[in-house]
């Protein structure tokens, strides 16, 4: 990838934009290759509105409910079992206790979750469909004659690749803010709606069959699955639609019109419409004295080999150094932030749950009961952190390393 970055990069510099960019060798004037520009941007905002949408709004809802029907059968069942034991006085199950607690914390699991397979599943499901959309829009209509077939692929992946990582950012960084309060009240629902009566049955075949508490967790989960199943599943559909498109609206806001400056400008700068790019040994204008003498002639490909190594450098070490400063100071916020936010909680839920079943205090029982409750939690909040603060880092080191790598003699 750096080697394909680095000799676009140079391509760029053929000629000197000072010299050609007004006549691109000739063939297309400045105002008209602006007007092109215009042109593709103002179709492919319109074709992304109406093709992808949809489609990576069907992708993610796939892969969400089958992610949401596994959590359901793997937590409920565990988080039914704390609730119930918090819950339980003289008098019996305090329902009200009961339902807040699984509404809490259950619905905290499926909006972690919920995050993690957008995260997952997001650039598979625009990469495809944005370069489809991109290609067929500008193999089409009045932007059709200025590509073959092969160009318009090209452009299309290029300007795919700048605009699709803006959009997976805004489309995730919205679920995680969206999404939250929606899957609260959608699970408190399904709790007010059938806990009550589920309980009721299991405690009432409990007795019948002579079963103990265990046996009334498994009946009352068995109970509520499909009705979690199915209100989740119609809280998201139009509230994930929602996102995806805001997410998708903005990030082509943002992004669009520079990309496809960007990826014409690379197809017209060294030759005619339909013909390719060309090729020139030495960079012509302002960097033709700098760097013509180094990249051209016999000594191109160990120059361009010196320069793909500094590059590699530079970036390992700055952008390396940027990410070590991050993450050392991330790490230890983050786990007490998520441990002071949840600790009380999950202590509070093992030590009932001890007395509960008896026995006294044990110390392998409440290291394990808390492992169990927090460890997947504490991971999830640090892969989020990770991710955001990484990106960062990144986004502000790369162009210094490769500035300082190419100023380098």
């Amino acid at each position: 990838m750096l080697n394909q970055a680095i000799q676009t990069a140079m391509q760029q510099m053929q000629g000197g934009f000072g010299q050609q960019f007004g006549g691109f060798g000739g063939q297309i004037p400045e105002a008209q290759f602006e007007q092109l520009s215009e042109l593709v941007s103002e179709r492919l905002r319109e074709a992304i509105r109406e093709k992808v949408v949809d489609a990576v709004h069907h992708r993610l809802m796939e892969a969400v409910k089958d992610r949401v029907r596994d959590l359901v059968r793997q937590r409920l069942g565990q988080e039914l079992r704390n609730a119930f034991l918090e819950g339980f006085g003289p008098g019996g199950f305090n329902l009200e206790t009961v339902t807040n607690r699984l509404t809490e914390r259950f619905s905290e699991v499926v909006h972690e979750r919920f995050v993690e397979v957008i995260r997952e599943r997001i650039g598979d499901a625009l990469r495809e469909r944005l370069h489809n959309t991109i290609r067929e829009t500008l193999s089409e209509g009045p932007t059709a004659q200025f590509f073959d077939w092969n160009t318009t692929d090209s452009i299309a992946l290029r300007i795919r690749e700048r605009i699709e990582p803006e959009i997976r950012e805004r489309i995730v960084n919205m679920a995680r803010e969206r999404l939250r309060e929606t899957i609260r009240e959608r699970v408190q629902q399904a709790f007010r709606e059938r806990l009550p009566e589920a309980l009721n049955a299991a405690i009432s075949q409990a007795k019948a069959k002579g079963g103990d508490f265990e046996v009334i967790v498994m009946l009352v989960r068995d109970k509520l699955i499909d009705t979690l199943e199915r209100r989740l599943g119609e809280g998201m559909r139009d509230r994930m639609r929602e996102l995806v498109r805001d997410g998708l609206e903005e990030g082509v806001r943002e992004r669009l019109r520079e990309a496809v400056r960007t990826a014409l400008t690379e197809r017209f700068v060294g030759g005619q419409p339909g013909g390719g790019m060309g090729y020139y040994p030495v960079f012509g204008g302002q960097y033709g004295g700098q760097y013509g003498g180094q990249y051209g002639g016999q000594n191109g490909g160990f120059m361009m080999e010196q320069l793909r190594e500094r590059i590699i450098e530079n970036v390992r070490e700055r952008v390396g150094e940027a990410v070590r400063e991050r993450v050392e100071s991330l790490v230890k916020q983050k786990i007490e932030d998520s441990l002071r936010e949840r600790l009380g909680g999950a202590l509070r839920s093992v030590c009932a749950e001890q007395v509960t079943l008896g026995g006294g205090f044990n110390p392998e029982q409440l290291v394990d009961g808390l492992r169990y409750r927090l460890v997947e939690t504490l991971q999830y909040d640090l892969v989020g952190a990770f991710h955001e603060s990484i990106g960062d880092a990144v986004r502000e080191r790369f162009g210094e390393a490769v500035w300082n790598a190419i100023s380098q003699r």
